[in-house]
């Protein structure tokens, strides 16, 4: 197994096979104060699966990470793919996968991974980037005032 392809979405679903993608790959974050709650985020993945694991079941993890320590977010997924009808023996399947993640809450600056694991094995680090920036205040609106008499 392989990752062929990641990004980070606003949103995301599989259906049929196909990805759909909203407000996709971007890396970096801008909060006024931390910590931050983000409302909602998608890991669109693509595993690439040999011809020879499609029948096996394998189990697919995706933790983020910040300077190697966990953040509390963390999905364990199970991965089961088999063979399309028709397809040449030997070929690899191509597994999408959109992964959301709601209300995520993000403590520190810095730079966050997700990190995805089948298994023991790695299979790939997908960075996001937390900044915090002095985000000008908009002045309230005033209410108009009330008609003359």
């Amino acid at each position: 197994m392989e990752l062929s392809t990641a990004m980070l979405a606003d949103g995301a679903q599989e259906a049929g096979g196909k990805l759909y993608v909203l407000g996709g790959q971007w890396n970096r974050i801008f909060v006024a104060k931390l910590p931050a709650q983000h409302p909602s985020m998608a890991l669109v993945l693509v595993i690439k699966v040999e011809y020879s694991e499609a029948l096996i079941p394998h189990p697919l993890t995706v933790e983020l990470m910040l300077d190697g320590h966990p953040q509390d977010v963390r999905g364990v997924y199970q991965l089961r793919t088999g063979h399309e009808p028709m397809q040449a023996r030997g070929a690899p399947s191509y597994a999408p996968l959109a992964l959301t993640f709601a209300n995520v809450t993000l403590e520190h600056p810095g730079r966050y991974e997700w990190v995805i694991t089948s298994g023991e094995h790695e299979l790939g680090r997908l960075p996001m980037e937390v900044v915090q920036a002095n985000m000008p205040e908009l002045p309230m609106p005033t209410p108009p005032a009330p008609p003359a008499d």
